[in-house]
């Protein structure tokens, strides 16, 4: 019998796949389905309990049901709601990679004495002996790779971790699933974020926070000189870039530049102020190197961005500051920053400020 996996298991054709994955490379794989918090989408979350076990019922391994319920909507849940109310765009599914998921199967995995376990993300693990560091490369799939929202594990995670769909295209797991009837088409692969009904997020606001968001009111918008053009309903219904919802018209086309939470206000600005030429980042994770005060490479600074060569060195004591080669398009603190250099992971941080 080979090694003990446990493998979080989303009832979809991705953590099937690298289910079987596992047992094609003599593992021993123990399905594990995380239940999350997902106000209105009871049904969807049972389906995927439910077809998790059909699942792991087909391939004959073990299924196990962990109820994360109440640590979701605390860490993940309201850090989201605390930082959008506080004039930032954080990424949810990159914080709920690291504490949620990882956190939740490894310490589950210690109690099992199971010594590793294994995501259906397409991104890959690799083990540098030159460095004595695991690294986070790209998936081979460029149209799949997920390893932006991976930035935020430690050298810890990666030594346990096997990622079996690393180096396998999408197109190939469709037809793996479909040859071993483990295809199911119900699931969503939607990249919106799972806790936030239709993605819409001043909807999802005024339902979880409502004393909250009756408290602020009407706001001010200014153009980048800070003079007033207008005014808004409430800062939460706004987001970097957007163009619509002014109830005004200026002459011309308009975008949100700033949202400036403390004081209720929304900047705004013609197309061309959208641009930013660098962004600080705090909260950095080191992955493939320890560290280093200057270095170039390649960033991403949303999750389908493609991603722009840029430079990068140290500001005060425990940041970054990065300067694109170009100006990049509506910058949105709150949001994760990604290097790479070639298909290798370098480091992540939160965009803190831009310019």
């Amino acid at each position: 019998m080979g090694r003990k996996v446990l493998i979080a298991m989303s009832g979809g054709v991705d953590s099937s796949v690298a289910a079987l994955k596992l047992i094609e490379n003599d593992y021993n794989p123990i399905g594990v389905t995380l239940r999350m918090w997902r106000p209105g989408r009871d049904k969807h979350l049972e389906d995927a309990v439910r077809k998790s076990k059909e699942i792991c019922k087909r391939l004959n391994i073990p299924h196990k049901v962990v109820d994360v319920r109440s640590d979701f909507e605390k860490c993940i849940v309201q850090d989201f709601v605390e930082g959008y109310l506080s004039g930032v765009t954080p990424n949810p599914c990159v914080y709920c990679n690291k504490q949620i998921k990882w956190e939740t199967l490894i310490d589950l995995a210690d109690k099992m004495d199971v010594e590793l376990v294994a995501t259906g993300h397409y991104a890959r693990i690799f083990h540098n002996a030159n460095t004595s560091r695991y690294e986070i490369l790209k998936g081979v799939d460029p149209s799949k790779d997920q390893s932006y929202a991976l930035w935020q594990l430690s050298q810890d995670d990666l030594s346990k971790t096997i990622l079996p769909l690393g180096n396998v295209k999408k197109s190939e797991v469709f037809k793996i699933a479909e040859k071993n009837s483990l295809f199911y088409d119900n699931l969503s692969e939607s990249q919106d974020i799972c806790f936030i009904p239709n993605n819409n997020y001043r909807d999802f606001l005024i339902d979880y926070a409502p004393e909250q968001i009756r408290k602020i009111g009407r706001g001010e918008l200014v153009d980048e000189e800070g003079n007033v053009l207008g005014f808004h309903n409430g800062f939460y219904n706004f987001t970097i870039g957007q163009r619509k919802g002014f109830k005004m018209g200026f002459g011309g086309r308009r975008y949100v530049k700033k949202i400036d939470a403390k004081n209720n206000r929304i900047v705004i600005s013609k197309e061309q102020g959208l641009y930013s030429i660098e962004i600080v980042l705090n909260k950095i994770n080191w992955v493939s190197i320890p560290s280093a005060s200057t270095l170039e490479g390649i960033v991403k600074i949303r999750y389908n961005h493609p991603g722009i060569k840029c430079y990068v060195k140290t500001y005060g004591s425990d940041m970054l500051k990065v300067t694109f080669d170009e100006p990049q398009r509506a910058v949105t603190p709150g949001q994760s920053a990604v290097l790479y250099q070639g298909e290798k992971l370098v480091f992540g941080g939160i965009i803190t400020t831009e310019k």
